[in-house]
Order: C-alpha cells, then sequence, then structure tokens
C-alpha cells in the first residue's frame, strides 16, 4: 500500500476552522486508498482519537531573527525549523511514497531526507500575491517585514513549484499562476460538508465566523465596526452582530461597548452560531484568496454579503448563482446587510440557492481529481 506523509502546520483534528477542516479531509480522503500518518509541530488542541494515524514533533518557537534573515518564508521556518531533525527521524523509520505538503510555505524548508520521494505541494494561497497584499496596513518595521517576505516569495515560491512532482490549486486563478511554474498542477478547491437546510430565523442576527488569530480577519472585522456596522443600526437599531470563531474572545473587551455586538469566543461546534444567523459577513480586503467559511456558510444555508475581494476566491460551482450579495464601500455593504435582514423571503431564496449549489461540492468530489493525480503518481514511482 502507498504510503503518504502529509506534513501540516497544527493538528488538523479536532477540525474547527478552515486550515485543519481541508487539511483534514484531504488526509481522510486519501487514507481510503493509502496508508497515511499526519505530522505537524506539537501545539494547539488534538484530538485523541483522530481518523488518520497521527504523530506530533516536538517544538517551540524559534528567535524569528533566525527565519526573517533568511532567503526562505518566516512562517514555514516558524513551524518547521524547529522539527527539521524530528521529521528527518520519522522520514526514516516511515519511508514514504510520498510527502503532502498543506503549505508551500512549508515544502520550503524541507529538509533533503524528505525531499526524496516525490513532493505533492498544496498552494492554499499565492504567498507572493497574498502578502502583497498585506503591506498597504502595515506600518513602521511591520510594513518592511512583510514587503521583504512578499519579495522573498516571488523568489522561493516559483522554485517550491517547479521542483513539486505534484502543485495543488484551490481556486482557478491560482491554477493559472501555477501552470506557469510547474508542469503538473491539480485543482481541488475547498469543499464543505454537507447539511440539511434549515431556513434562517426571521430575527436572525449578522455572523461574523473567522479565525480572529489572523490579522486580515480582524482588521477586517474593525473597519467593518467602524464604518459599516453604524449605518446598519441606524436603519435597524436592533439588528445585532455576533462575532465568533478562533481567538475571537480576545476581541471581546475592544468590543464590549459597541452597540447590538456580542462576541461568542472559540467554538468546539458551530451550528448552534449557524442556527441563529441570519447571515454571515466577509469583508476581508486583504490576506488569502480561498475562503472556506464563505462555502461553508452557504452549506449550513445562509447567505453571505461579502467584499469583492473575498468573493474571488468562490468555486465556479457557485458562479452565477444567486445566493451572495457582493459590496465594497460601507454604505452599499451596509445597504445589502440591512435588505437581506429586511426581506426574509428573498433571504430564504438565496439560501436555498447557495445551498444547492454548495450541496456539489462535497468533499469526496472537491478532492477526487486531487486523489486521482496522486494515485498516478505513486504508481509512477511504486517501489520495486
Amino acid at each position: 500500500m502507498t504510503r503518504v506523509l502529509v506534513v501540516t502546520v497544527e493538528p488538523p483534528w479536532p477540525a474547527q476552522h478552515g486550515g485543519r477542516i481541508r487539511t483534514a479531509r484531504v488526509a481522510e480522503a486519501l487514507g481510503r486508498d493509502a496508508e497515511v500518518l499526519v505530522t505537524f509541530p506539537d501545539h494547539g488542541d488534538r484530538q485523541p482519537d483522530a481518523p488518520v494515524a497521527t504523530r506530533p514533533l516536538p517544538w517551540s518557537p524559534p528567535p524569528a531573527v533566525r527565519t526573517r534573515a533568511s532567503g526562505r518564508p518566516h512562517l514555514g521556518g516558524h513551524y518547521l525549523a524547529p522539527v527539521t531533525d524530528s521529521l528527518v527521524g520519522l522520514c526514516d523509520t516511515f519511508r514514504p511514497d510520498i510527502v503532502y505538503w498543506s503549505h508551500s510555505y512549508l515544502a520550503a524548508w524541507a529538509p533533503p531526507a524528505a525531499r526524496q520521494a516525490p513532493q505533492v505541494v498544496e498552494f492554499a494561497n499565492i504567498e507572493s500575491r497574498r502578502l502583497a497584499t498585506m503591506v498597504g496596513s502595515a506600518h513602521g518595521w511591520q510594513r518592511v517585514a512583510r514587503r521583504a517576505e512578499a519579495a522573498k516569495a516571488a523568489f522561493w515560491e516559483p522554485r517550491v513549484a517547479a521542483r513539486a512532482a505534484l502543485c495543488v490549486a484551490l481556486s482557478p486563478p491560482d491554477l493559472d499562476v501555477l501552470r506557469g511554474w510547474a508542469s503538473d498542477v491539480v485543482l481541488a478547491p475547498n469543499g464543505v460538508d454537507v447539511w440539511p437546510y434549515h431556513p434562517s430565523p426571521p430575527d436572525g442576527y449578522v455572523l461574523a465566523l473567522a479565525s480572529y488569530d489572523y490579522e486580515p480577519n480582524v482588521r477586517a472585522l474593525r473597519t467593518f465596526l467602524r464604518e459599516t456596522w453604524p449605518l446598519v443600526r441606524a436603519a435597524l437599531p436592533f439588528a445585532r452582530l455576533v462575532v465568533a470563531g478562533r481567538r475571537s474572545d480576545a476581541l471581546a473587551q475592544e468590543f464590549a461597548d459597541v452597540p447590538g455586538v456580542s462576541v461568542l469566543g472559540t467554538l468546539d461546534d458551530v451550528t448552534d452560531a449557524y442556527a441563529g444567523a441570519a447571515l454571515t459577513v466577509a469583508p476581508a480586503t486583504t490576506g488569502g484568496g480561498a475562503q472556506l467559511k464563505l462555502t461553508e456558510s452557504m452549506s449550513r444555508g445562509r447567505c453571505v454579503v461579502m467584499s469583492s475581494f473575498a468573493a474571488r476566491g468562490l468555486p465556479a460551482a457557485v458562479h452565477g448563482a444567486d445566493s451572495h450579495r457582493v459590496a465594497d464601500d460601507p454604505h452599499t455593504f451596509a445597504g445589502e446587510v440591512v435588505d437581506v435582514l429586511r426581506d426574509t423571503s428573498a433571504r430564504h431564496a438565496q439560501e436555498l440557492a447557495g445551498w444547492q449549489r454548495s450541496a456539489t461540492l462535497g468533499w469526496p468530489e472537491t478532492v477526487r481529481d486531487l486523489v486521482a493525480a496522486i494515485s498516478m503518481l505513486a504508481e509512477g514511482t511504486a517501489r520495486p
């Protein structure tokens, strides 16, 4: 049986948010026909009875100067440099036929022992572009650091793609970029866990569900609360906004005095948060391209009001569907939120349209081509 070593940044299980969910579902899909071992730096919560075998590697944060001074990505060094020796030992004992990197910035730090097997590299984002969008929002040394990381990415990213046996794109725009760098690229967009459709409650709240340990999400939320939310409340004085997601509890005190806003914090299960929501918002204007929370909201039967930046990451399956609304300036964004809250019938129609389209995006379907490509790669490199 083919042995696949999946290297990622954190424990995929429990699969509570975007990055974890994707890695978990990919590993589970690969595990149906291969022996899969998932390894990661040992930090964060992990599920003891994970459905796929895992191997945490002892980890502590390295000095930032070490990784920032390198020509390789700081983020990859932050996670991988402290576990390099452990990863080499694991490769020696597990002897993988394929090594699957969940992020390109990890593959940039791959030790030689991990590169002896064919490399499959997932480009969760085109890092050079993601980092470039974040330069303008930083100040002082942070702006200098981000500009340097974007410049470094323009160097290491195409080289990581070129030496990979297979590159994985999450969106058509990223697919086009990777085809210019690599000879073998497969599209595997984010999928969803398919849920029954339940219409949103007439008196539901606005839900801002995201990972708030990611700076673009925090910045977008702050801008939304400062510029857009007052306009919503002016039109609908009883409108409510619920903020939830990883490390959102760190924002509770900051938003304590904002009218109509409450913070749920990190959630083990998002079902109840979605159940009480009339709609969700995705106001990000910087960061990554393929935002899993968009299709997750639709799979939960909720309309999304999103920025045009966020909409660029929507999978082709929902293009053209009357399932979401796109707005950028505060007045237009607020107007869309108010319209969705006020018109329950129209909202339910959009919810249903989005739910029906997202039902075609189950994980087995979205990663099918990826699994097939890895199977073909393994057959071509099978040991005698």
